[in-house]
Parts: C-alpha cells; sequence; structure tokens
C-alpha cells in the first residue's frame, strides 16, 4: 500500500517529483542530494580506478604485441634477406644488377718505352628504336647529316630493329578481356600499368649501334642536335653516346701486323687480343675487370648500393716489346723504296740482335701491281679440258691477303708466317758443314768445267758465271752452284739433313706468335740424291725469314758464342730479364759449329758485300756511302708454282714460275757483329731478268746497306776502322 501510494504521490499530478518544476520541489531535492552526496562519491571511486587499471593493461598488452609482432616481421625480413629461398632467390637476385668496371688494358711499348699500342676512350652512337618511337625517321635523318653519311647506312640497321619489334610486341599481346580485367583493377587501385609496359617491351630490341669509333668532339656534336617539336626543340629521342674503350695502334702501320687486334671473347662483353702480341699477351696485358653491385626497384631504377658490393678494376700490366720504334720505321722506308724499284709485288725485312735474340724490326709490304694473272689451275674432278698457261704473263705468285686491305692490323704477318725457298743465301750452311768437317781444302782447286756441268746421276747444274776453276772461298765469293753440288757430294745425306734441323728450319722458332709457320724440310724416307743437291743451293727447303736471321746469327755471334744458334724472342731483355729466349724462359745453347768455322765463314761473305756495294755504286753514285763493313750473302730463287690441294698445273706450266723471290742476308760490322738483317723483295718485276737487274744483289742489297747505315749510327756503334773496309783479295 505505502509502495504503491508512494508511487501515485510521486507520480500523481498534485505530488513533489521529477516532473514537478516548483521552486519548493528544486530545493528539496537539493536537500536530499546535499545529505547523500559523500556516501555516492565513496561508492563511484573504486569502480573508476578498477577501469582504468584495466585500461592500462591493455594498452600495455597492445604494445607488447606490437612490438613482438615487429619483431616477427624484422627477422622474417632479415631470414629472407640472408637466407632466401630457392624460388625467393631467383625473385630477389634479379633486383641486383651488376655493373662490369671495365679494367684499363696495358700498353704495347718498345724496347725504350715508346707507346706502340694503347687504349684510349672513344664513343659511338647507339640508337633505341623504342624509345625513338615516332620520330624515328627524323633521328635517322638528323644522325645521318651530322656523321656525314647516307641516312640508308643508318636507317637500314634500325628500321629492321624497329619491324623486328613490331613483330615481337604482336606476338607478345595479351588477350582484350585479360588486358581490360587487369587495367580496371589498377585504375581501381587508382595505379598506372607500368609493369604491364615493362612486360610489353620486354625482350625487344633496344641496342642498335649506328657510328664507328667517334672523337669527344664529334660525340658532342651528336649530343647538342634537337629536333622541333610544335614550338620546342627536344633531344634526339632514343639517342645514347656510348663510352668505349678503343685499343688504337700509335706505332704505325708497318708495326700493326706484329700487334695485332683486340676483339670480344665470344657471347660475352670482355676484349682480349685476337692477333699477333696483342694475343700472345693476353694474360699480362688484359687486367682484372672490377664490378658494382646495385639494387634497384621494379622499374629498374636504381636504389642503393651495398656495402662490399664495390670491386675496383686493376689495370693490366705494360709489356715491353724488342722492337725499336726508330729502327722499325727506317726499315719500312727502306724496304718500301726498294720494292718500288724493283716493281715488285711485296717485301719482307728483319733486323736481329744475334746476342740477344730480340727482334728489332720485323716488316711486311705488299703492294697493287696491275696486270697480274691468276695461273688457271686445273680440277681433274671437273670434267673439263686441261687449260694452257698464258705465255709471257706475270702471274699472281703472293698468297692473296684480304684482310691487309680490310686494315692493317689485320694483315698476316708473312716474316713468319709465308715459308720460301731460300735460294744462295743458304749455301754457307752446307759450306760451313763440310768446312767443320775437314772436306773442303783452303788450297784446293775445284774445276768446275766452265759454267755448267752434269751430275753423276743426270743432273744439270748451271753457273751464273763461267769459270774454269775455284777455290773454297770462291765457291761462296761467286755463288757457284757447281762448287756447291761438289760441296754436298762430300755430306753424307744424314749429315746435310741433320745440319737444316738443328739450325732451326722445320720447327717453329720459339717466338711464340700466332700463325707462325715450321717452315718445310724432307722426311728422311723423302730426301734422296736430288735433295741432297738442291738443298746445298737453297731449293728443297721451306724457309721463312726469322728463320733466316736466327740461323744466319751462328756467324755473326762473338767469342765462345760464335757458331751457337740463339733464342728468338720478341720481348725486350732488360736487367729485370737478361736471359734470351721467349719471355724469360730458360735457355739451352746449342752448338752448331765451332768457332773457329764460324769466323771462317766471314771472310768469303765479306767479299760478297764488296762486290754488291762495287755494283751498287757504280749504278748510283749518289747512294749512301760505305762506312760499315758486312759480311753476308744473296740468293735468288724461283719461286715454286704449287697448285692448291685437289687441283693440278695447267699445259705448259712447270714446277716454278719463271718469277723470283731475290734476298740479301748480311751481319754488321763485320768485325764485330752487332745486328744481323735480312730484306727479301718478293716477285721483282720479271722485265728486270733479261737485262740480269733482277737478282739479289741488286734489289735487296742496296736496301741492306742502307738500313744497316742508318740502324748502326743510331744504336751508337762506331764506324768500321779503315782497313776493315778495305776489300779482301780476288
Amino acid at each position: 500500500m505505502g509502495v504503491a501510494g508512494g508511487t501515485r504521490h510521486l507520480c500523481g499530478p498534485g505530488g513533489h517529483g521529477a516532473g514537478d518544476r516548483s521552486p519548493a520541489a528544486r530545493g528539496q531535492r537539493a536537500h536530499r542530494r546535499s545529505r547523500a552526496g559523500p556516501q555516492a562519491v565513496n561508492i563511484a571511486l573504486p569502480s573508476r580506478v578498477a577501469a582504468d587499471r584495466a585500461a592500462r593493461r591493455a594498452a600495455i598488452g597492445l604494445r607488447v604485441f606490437g612490438l613482438l609482432l615487429f619483431g616477427v616481421v624484422v627477422a622474417r625480413v632479415v631470414q629472407l634477406q640472408a637466407f632466401p629461398s630457392d624460388q625467393l632467390r631467383a625473385a630477389v637476385d634479379a633486383r641486383v644488377t651488376g655493373s662490369p668496371i671495365d679494367a684499363v688494358r696495358g700498353d704495347l711499348l718498345d724496347r725504350r718505352g715508346r707507346l706502340l699500342a694503347s687504349t684510349r676512350i672513344g664513343y659511338r652512337v647507339v640508337v633505341d628504336p623504342v624509345a625513338a618511337g615516332d620520330e624515328i625517321d627524323r633521328v635517322i635523318v638528323a644522325l645521318a647529316e651530322q656523321l656525314g653519311v647516307r641516312p640508308d647506312i643508318i636507317g637500314r640497321p634500325v628500321m629492321r630493329a624497329a619491324a623486328e619489334n613490331a613483330r615481337r610486341r604482336a606476338a607478345n599481346t595479351p588477350s582484350e578481356t585479360d588486358d581490360s580485367t587487369r587495367k580496371g583493377w589498377l585504375a581501381g587501385l587508382g595505379l598506372k600499368s607500368a609493369r604491364s609496359e615493362l612486360s610489353r617491351d620486354k625482350g625487344l630490341i633496344r641496342y642498335v649501334p649506328v657510328s664507328g669509333v667517334l672523337t669527344r668532339d664529334e660525340a658532342d656534336a651528336v649530343a647538342a642536335l634537337r629536333l622541333t617539336r610544335g614550338n620546342r626543340e627536344i633531344r634526339l629521342p632514343g639517342v645514347v653516346i656510348e663510352r668505349r674503350s678503343v685499343r688504337e695502334i700509335v706505332g704505325g702501320d708497318s708495326v700493326a701486323p706484329l700487334i695485332g687486334k683486340v676483339g670480344y671473347r665470344d657471347w660475352s662483353n670482355d676484349r682480349e687480343g685476337k692477333l699477333g702480341t696483342e694475343k700472345l699477351f693476353q694474360d699480362r696485358l688484359e687486367g682484372t675487370d672490377g664490378r658494382l653491385n646495385y639494387s634497384r626497384d621494379a622499374l629498374g631504377k636504381p636504389l642503393w648500393v651495398e656495402r662490399g658490393a664495390w670491386s675496383e678494376a686493376i689495370p693490366g700490366d705494360d709489356v715491353r716489346l724488342s722492337l725499336d720504334a726508330h729502327i722499325q720505321n727506317v726499315t719500312a722506308e727502306e724496304l718500301a723504296r726498294g720494292v718500288e724499284d724493283a716493281n715488285a709485288a711485296g717485301g719482307r725485312a728483319i733486323v736481329f740482335d744475334p746476342h740477344s735474340g730480340e727482334i728489332l724490326a720485323m716488316v711486311d709490304l705488299m703492294r697493287d701491281v696491275p696486270g697480274l694473272v691468276d695461273m688457271p689451275w686445273w680440277d681433274p674432278a671437273s670434267g673439263q679440258e686441261r687449260p694452257t698457261a698464258p705465255v709471257g704473263a706475270r702471274f699472281r705468285v703472293l698468297r692473296p691477303d684480304p684482310g691487309r686491305s680490310i686494315e692493317p692490323a689485320l694483315a698476316r704477318n708473312r716474316c713468319i708466317e709465308d715459308i720460301y725457298e731460300p735460294g744462295s743465301t743458304f749455301k754457307p750452311f752446307a759450306w760451313a758443314l763440310a768446312y767443320e768437317q775437314g772436306k773442303l781444302d783452303p788450297n784446293e782447286k775445284i774445276k768446275t768445267g766452265g759454267k755448267s756441268i752434269r751430275t753423276w746421276y743426270g743432273r744439270r747444274i748451271e753457273d751464273v758465271t763461267a769459270r774454269d776453276e775455284l777455290t773454297w772461298d770462291d765457291v761462296l765469293r761467286f755463288s757457284s752452284n757447281i762448287g756447291m753440288y761438289h760441296a754436298t757430294e762430300r755430306l753424307t745425306q744424314d749429315d746435310l739433313r741433320n745440319l737444316v734441323l738443328q739450325l732451326g728450319f722445320g720447327s717453329r722458332s720459339g717466338l711464340g706468335l700466332p700463325g707462325e709457320a715450321p717452315g718445310l724440310v724432307l722426311s728422311r724416307r723423302d730426301w734422296n740424291k736430288y735433295t741432297q743437291t738442291s738443298v746445298g743451293m737453297g731449293y728443297a727447303v721451306g724457309v721463312t725469314p726469322v728463320q733466316m736471321v736466327r740461323a744466319f746469327s751462328v756467324f755473326a755471334r762473338r767469342g765462345e758464342m760464335a757458331g751457337t744458334l740463339p733464342g728468338v724472342r720478341i720481348t725486350a731483355s732488360g736487367p729485370e730479364d737478361s736471359r734470351p729466349g721467349v719471355i724469360g724462359d730458360e735457355v739451352f745453347v746449342e752448338r752448331v759449329f765451332s768457332p773457329e768455322t764460324a769466323v771462317a765463314v766471314r771472310q768469303p761473305l765479306k767479299a760478297v758485300v764488296e762486290r754488291m756495294d762495287e755494283s751498287r755504286l757504280r749504278r748510283d753514285k749518289t747512294d749512301v756511302p760505305v762506312r760499315y763493313s758486312m759480311f753476308g750473302k744473296s740468293g735468288t730463287a724461283y719461286i715454286a708454282c704449287t697448285p692448291p690441294p685437289g687441283m693440278r698445273r695447267p699445259r705448259g706450266a712447270g714446277g716454278y714460275y719463271m718469277q723470283y723471290n731475290s734476298s740479301f742476308l748480311v751481319a754488321a760490322p763485320a768485325e764485330n757483329p752487332e745486328i744481323v738483317v735480312l730484306v727479301v723483295i718478293d716477285d721483282p718485276d720479271p722485265a728486270l731478268a733479261p737485262k740480269r737487274l733482277h737478282f739479289g744483289s741488286i734489289t735487296a742489297g742496296p736496301v741492306v746497306r742502307r738500313i744497316v747505315e742508318k740502324v748502326l749510327p743510331y744504336l751508337g756503334v762506331p764506324f768500321s776502322p779503315p782497313e776493315a773496309l778495305q776489300p779482301g783479295p780476288a
């Protein structure tokens, strides 16, 4: 009742409840709050503190959880970075780009440290057909005008690449449904389709070189080119100036075949020596490339370089060759003059140090001679009638060398690669062997029978000049074929053949240059009585010029070393490497003749040179005077007419052309030799033969004399004393 009544009282229309807004009611409520206040605060405070504590605990828990989560993420990142799975490694590696830092190739120097071949920085124009886009035609025209070439020279490779790119794009274009779905999804995220664009360009040709090597000024001129687009000028789109190292031969064309060529390794951008000394000393010249590894983003842009991702390039070592730049130039100049004077097809010359084995100069020239005729070789399998050789024609007798016309460094080095029959320059070797064996009595008179004789086996032997009898010194002095026949008949076939091999013929010299020919020496089975006679006259044996100067050095060495065969080297000897040989290898001194025999050969050979100089000065009194004594030998040999494999000679063609290799080989000064010089004039004009002006003493002898008279003063060798220049007995 009370509760019900109380309720009615509070809510009734006449009560003082919550709805009563009278002053009395408000006062009554305030009085009640003031009486109950302290108790209400004491009741609410414990619940609020508990709520704060719970909130703090929750916050701490969230922080701890966040830190733990962050630690897990960091640990996972470290694990992925340091120990990625095989599947992930491919993706990680793909974002790391390695850029090589090219090592500078070592220089090739002459024996005095002068530069022969070096590396410099050059530039090349490269076109990116993708970046060129719609402006590709204008780019081609602008580059052609600046580079001074026809537009098709540049346009052909660029347009070919652009056409191939169009074909590849067509083959790799995704379907319209897939493409639109991808674009819509990316657009919904507010992203551009950068990766899609990269995917579309992946595998396209974007590197087309269109120029040779340019200088810095030429490259700057290309970089400054502009195209007009609308009312503004823009750089040529897709045109890049590539910086690259260029190997440059600064020693001149004459040294180029010996220096050789540097090219690219197969399937790589690394460069290596391909020919000549560049190839021989590749390991010493190339150095060690450095490397820069950097991370990049999805668009391929560099991001950072990690610590330790840089390794510096180590330059290659310089190599000092035995060549002397001045001696090389002198030899080349005089050889060119001699080849021109004889209207010859070519010439070869070597200046050699007989004591150290160093090659001081090596020159090889070829010359275009109008009107040369190719021998019409016959192929028996062709079924055609055997042709007849043209009568009176001057045939092309030198092996073609197409690389020479492209670039001097691509020329074949005929001083070590092309063999020839040396003719009479070979006679001193057989003569010395017979002398060494005591078969040549200095007082003996050899009956030569005039100008020709028949051997016991019926072969006709002829001399250039008819003489009834000769001493053994005269045999060399007058280059008697008949006398040499008598000398070789006193030798066994084994002795003469073994001498030829002992002198280094039939094997490579050890020079180490690529392409060197071993020469040609017949086997013991094929060596017969004809060979015995022919070798004594300088036929039936194939030699190279470098083999000849080495062998002749047995007569030019001093003291106890006279009669020994030197090593051959293309590197300079010096305090750090004074041993002869190839790059300081061990050398075994091989004795061929006794010192007494080596010295005995010099006197008749000195008379040969005196006769050459007398003839030379009679023809041209203004030619260089004689200031140094020399001993040496001339040679004039027919050139072998050897058909290519599977072919035969035409009718009317014999075993030899009626064309010659004329040569002269000397050591100087005669009293104390410092150098050995050989000059070979390849195929002097056949029109000289009827006038007897084709001989080695006439075509090659003057060239040798001029080289000696210029080289020895340069080397600081004093002039020969007057008594050494006096002629010997007639």
